[in-house]
């Protein structure tokens, strides 16, 4: 038999396995009606969820697409761990990520995004490991939420920035009125000063005549 590049063929002889066949052409010996032959494909393989609905630790109805990379590493396990192996390695990658949404606001999984692929890669892969599956990486594609709520973040965001637009604007109108307060207490101790800082703005004028009395204008 011929076993293609990126197959394992699994030989078995009265259920046991007797070999595991890598890719190339191989001669089996002994009666074949009492052999059994199954290939399986070791190449890297990606399964993809869309459009999972969750709930956030504040928020429900959030829909997560998520997506894993794996491949076969032990074609007999993978064979006889189960029934069905990919199934199983569907439904562990729907709880991590169904745990994972659950453990946080909504805010922060919007921003953890890429930190999450450390936590599915390495709970999937403990989960599909006794299926002889390496997990070489889990992660969410896309985190959205339904359009009333999308819309109450975005009124939300908008308020928080007009709230921080005042507040700086407060902050320039308490600096500006303390400039002031300062000033007008420095002329009043040194008269001297209002009188030079009138010369100054004089000038800057257009030739309008200021009169500067000096010293007590009673005496």
């Amino acid at each position: 038999m011929v076993v293609r590049e990126g197959r394992r063929a699994v030989v078995r002889y009265d259920g046991r396995v007797v070999s595991v066949l890598g890719a190339g052409r191989h001669r089996l010996r002994g009666r074949a009606w009492r052999r059994g032959v199954e290939v399986v494909d070791v190449r890297d393989q990606l399964l993809v969820l869309t459009g999972q609905e969750l709930a956030a630790a504040d928020v429900p109805g959030v829909r997560v697409s998520a997506s894993a990379r794996w491949a076969v590493t032990d074609p007999v396990a993978f064979l006889d761990a189960s029934a069905d192996p990919v199934a199983e390695l569907r439904m562990a990658l729907q709880l991590a990520v169904r745990d994972w949404a659950a453990s946080a606001p909504l805010a922060e999984l919007l921003a953890g995004r890429a930190e999450a692929a450390q936590v599915l890669t390495a709970r999937v892969a403990a989960e599909a490991a006794r299926l002889g599956v390496a997990v070489a990486e889990a992660s969410v594609r896309d985190v959205s939420v339904p359009g009333e709520l999308r819309r109450a973040l975005l009124a939300t965001a908008t308020a928080v920035q007009e709230g921080q637009a005042a507040l700086e604007r407060a902050r320039g109108e308490v600096a500006a009125t303390r400039a002031l307060a300062n000033a007008a207490r420095m002329l009043a101790d040194n008269p001297a000063l209002l009188q030079l800082r009138t010369v100054q703005e004089a000038a800057r004028g257009t030739g309008s005549k200021v009169v500067v009395r000096i010293g007590d204008p009673t005496s």
